[in-house]
């Protein structure tokens, strides 16, 4: 049954209806690929963060398959759920950001705890810089419309209170990434962003962040200096690049160095400290090897036969790396973890899906993938993973951390987003529901 929710026989527009089913079918088989919490404190008492009454990391940004990133206000999540009988959360604002998927998303905050930063990487080859304050001040702009409209008691024109306000904002940096040499002389299609990292010192101080880097579709590692937007990519030649798409990658500041991992089977480290990442230290066979090798030549293409490596993080002393891989082995997937001292790894377990997310805290390792439960595992993995149900999400993509609350949020299949206490309790989500069915 379709629903006739602000439906006027006497001003029928075909075009308006046609282009609302196909937005909720959209909606309906989208995936949410990666969601972040960021922090609405901004410097210099901002106006934008004020009047929207808006308390520090109360805020959830999500990138959806739409090409879109969505905000969200943790309090109206928690709220809708809790006392208004398990609502799903309805998002304060989105913002076209891709023509195409967006996979992967950054976080950093400015010098002396300025504005938030928001980095996208996308199907479309681009990566795109985004200031929180602009898309507040553009959601303020709206409520403020909204309330006049109200004042003056005019006709609605589809975007009152409860529906998405969709913003136009504009990135302050965007810059699409070059193709990477092809190991066999081919020319390959444009990559696509599907892991991003960020340079920056986790205690907050120093200059903020100075170097983003990037993982494609290609194999392809760049480094992108924030301020200038100057690009830099190792040579293929030179040992650098993976053979296959860079799925997932992390940044040490401790250690100073970038782990990545890919569907070649292998990890890589690379010197990050001076001027990004120019130079690949050392290549890991995650297969049954579990050594460093030679990160080119026969062995480096005997990995091919490895599962992919979905995920990676590295430990909080940036001496140990935790690895998620894909089917293999007769396992449905696996997490390993390496010790970067020794070259080798130490410790590995089987999963009974694959992994697809991970986060590591001070004292467990949470991972979401291929099932519709979020585990936690021991820091050294030892033991079974203690497994929560989730009730949205069939196949989880996207999962973050809240630093001071230690909430969880999970996005994945179906635009599905689950907000979880630090006790393992839903406490909000976004779940698409169909008046149609």
């Amino acid at each position: 049954m379709v629903s006739t929710d602000g439906f006027d026989c006497r001003s029928y527009d075909l075009q308006t209806y046609a282009d609302g089913i196909h937005k909720k079918r959209l909606e309906r088989f989208s995936t949410v690929y990666a969601c972040a919490f960021v922090s609405s404190t901004l410097g210099n008492g901002d106006a934008a963060a004020s009047s929207l009454a808006l308390a520090p990391s109360d805020l959830l940004v999500t990138a959806s398959s739409t090409g879109h990133l969505r905000l969200f206000r943790l309090v109206d999540m928690v709220t809708r759920w809790t006392a208004a009988g398990q609502q799903s959360a309805q998002p304060a604002c989105s913002w076209a950001a891709h023509v195409g998927a967006v996979y992967c998303l950054a976080t950093a905050r400015t010098p002396r705890g300025g504005d938030t930063l928001l980095f996208s990487g996308g199907d479309d080859g681009y990566v795109r810089g985004w200031r929180l304050s602009d898309v507040l001040a553009g959601l303020q702009a709206r409520e403020l419309k909204q309330q006049q409209q109200q004042q003056q008691q005019q006709a609605p024109d589809g975007s009152g209170a409860g529906a998405e306000a969709v913003l136009e904002v504009r990135p302050f940096l965007a810059v699409r990434l070059p193709r990477a040499e092809s190991p066999l002389g081919a020319i390959s299609l444009p990559p696509a962003v599907q892991s991003l990292a960020l340079s920056s010192d986790p205690a907050g101080e120093g200059s903020g962040p100075t170097t983003l880097f990037a993982g494609c579709s290609d194999g392809g590692v760049h480094s992108l200096d924030v301020a200038t937007g100057a690009l830099s990519s190792p040579q293929r030649a030179e040992g650098g690049c993976h053979v296959a798409g860079v799925l997932t990658m992390d940044h040490s500041w401790s250690a100073g160095s970038l782990a990545t991992g890919s569907e070649d089977g292998t990890v890589r480290l690379w010197d990050a400290r001076i001027g990004g990442a120019r130079a690949c230290t050392s290549t890991f066979d995650t297969g049954a090897a579990g050594r460093s090798v030679p990160g080119s030549g026969a062995e480096a293409l005997r990995c091919l036969r490895n599962p992919p490596t979905t995920c990676l993080r590295f430990e909080a002393s940036g001496s140990w790396l935790l690895c998620g891989h894909g089917a293999g082995g007769g396992s449905a997937g696996s997490l390993s973890m390496w010790s970067l001292g020794m070259g080798q790894r130490v410790q590995q377990v089987s999963t009974t899906a694959v992994p697809q997310a991970m986060v590591v805290a001070p004292s467990e390792v949470l991972v979401v993938g291929s099932e519709s439960a979020l585990c936690r595992y021991s820091a050294a993995l030892e033991g079974p993973g203690v497994k929560q149900p989730l009730q949205g999400c069939r196949s989880a993509f996207g999962l973050d951390l809240h630093p001071r609350t230690g909430q969880v949020a999970v996005g994945g299949a179906g635009g599905a987003v689950e907000l979880l206490s630090r006790y393992g309790k839903k406490t909000g989500g976004c779940l698409f529901t169909s008046d149609e069915d």
